[in-house]
This record gives structure tokens, sequence and C-alpha cells, in this order.
């Protein structure tokens, strides 16, 4: 299956992810325990952007233990 370019806008590096991370302090403190699931991409580890939003949104919900 050929990537296109819109599967690659979708996709973060880890830079990208780490910058999104390292933005907010409460994420800062939890984004040590966090395991997002990754993806090959040519010779690279991409991860999913709808994976690391719906990881945030579960680190925001007030219920979620850590």
């Amino acid at each position: 299956m050929k990537s296109t370019a819109r599967d690659a806008a979708s996709l973060l590096t880890s830079e990208q992810v780490i910058e999104r991370l390292l933005a907010d302090a409460h994420l800062r403190r939890v984004a040590t325990t966090c395991v997002l699931p990754a993806v090959r991409y040519g010779t690279e580890w991409r991860y999913r952007e709808s994976d690391l939003e719906a990881w945030i949104a579960r680190q925001r919900r007030p219920d979620v233990r850590h």
C-alpha cells in the first residue's frame, strides 16, 4: 500500500510530538509514561496525530489516574 500526501500530513515526527507535549506543564509531567503507537514511514518512525490527540484528551479527563 502506497502512502499518500494526505497520510503523510497526519503523521508527526518525534520532534513534533515532543514539542507538543513540552508546551503544556501537565502533559510534560505525564509524558514520561506516554506510549504512543508508531508507524514506519520510510526510514523513520512517525506518530498519528489522531493517536496523540486521543492520548492528550485522556490525560485531561478528571477521572484519569496516573
